[in-house]
């Protein structure tokens, strides 16, 4: 293998065997493929099939792609037993009202290795739940996602006063004025720039969707530590069927941040990880410059 080095980064590149062999995983395991054409835009999409000719043809079920990247030459991220790999390839098939592209790779992938974990796993060991204003639609009401109620309850629920109160008492930023309402997500993932979360098809629709392609601020709550997050943005919103939710199709939706170094500490300080601040996506596109 040929080791290449970047600050904290080593990418190490895989043999065509290595690079054949992890495909196949990664489609068997439909796992989520990060790709973007320019950081720091990034898309997801699942890995759908796979074929090899002169070359390995990648097909992925995407999200919603609002630019087209026919016959672009793309970086791809994914991640196999918590390891992360990264490659590029050219997008030689992209139809409109078809879900899937196909990728066709270039020979070259390569595994990054860490020096430590970039993400805390939250649920159900820690209480953090991330919240965000938004303009009312038809009537006022406060919208939470309750992950312990969710057999008995339609997701997208009212709240009362009290309880309306009771959360805007977390922070001076959560006090709803006329024409605002609240929502909140119990978060399943967390580092000091980004977090995911479910979301119901409701609460995506009214709510998550008209907050796509634009920038806007949410509120932490990190076991009643309040955190001001700026500058957040959503980066992908999948699909996601699990048997924890009884059957009823979700979303799981990924924002990033501005970095919070103060977040930064409370996560090192409750769990004992090191986060590592380096934007791998980005260095790799540094990287691959070079190759």
């Amino acid at each position: 293998m040929v080791e290449s080095s970047r600050a904290k980064i080593n990418f190490i590149k895989l043999t065509s065997q290595e690079l054949s062999s992890k495909i196949a995983l990664l489609v068997s395991n439909h796992d989520r493929v990060i790709f973007w054409k320019s950081s720091p835009r990034y898309f997801e999409g699942k890995a759908a099939s796979f074929e090899v000719k002169n070359h390995i043809y990648l097909t992925l079920e995407r999200a919603g792609i609002p630019i087209r990247i026919m016959n672009e030459t793309i970086c791809l991220n994914f991640t196999l037993n918590e390891i992360d790999y990264y490659l590029r390839g050219k997008v030689v098939d992209q139809v409109d009202d078809d879900p899937k592209i196909k990728i066709v790779l270039e020979e070259h992938c390569f595994r990054v290795e860490k020096r430590s974990r970039e993400r805390l796993l939250t649920y159900p060991v820690y209480e953090v739940y991330a919240y965000l204003k938004f303009q009312q639609a038809n009537k006022p009401n406060v919208i939470f996602f309750n992950k312990g109620e969710q057999k008995t309850r339609d997701f997208f629920s009212e709240i009362d006063n009290l309880q309306k109160n009771k959360i805007a008492s977390i922070s001076q930023d959560l006090i709803t004025g006329d024409e605002e309402d609240l929502i909140g997500f119990r978060v399943e993932d967390l580092s000091s720039n980004g977090l995911s979360f479910f979301a119901s098809a409701k609460e995506k629709e009214l709510v998550l969707d008209e907050l796509q392609g634009v920038a806007f601020s949410l509120v932490l709550n990190f076991e009643m530590q309040v955190f001001n997050l700026e500058e957040a943005a959503i980066v992908y919103k999948m699909n996601y069927i699990n048997a924890q939710f009884s059957g009823v199709p979700m979303y799981k939706v990924g924002i990033n941040f501005k970095q919070s170094p103060s977040l930064k500490r409370k996560i090192e300080d409750v769990s004992g990880i090191i986060i590592d601040l380096v934007d791998y996506q980005k260095e790799f596109e540094e990287f691959i410059k070079n190759e």
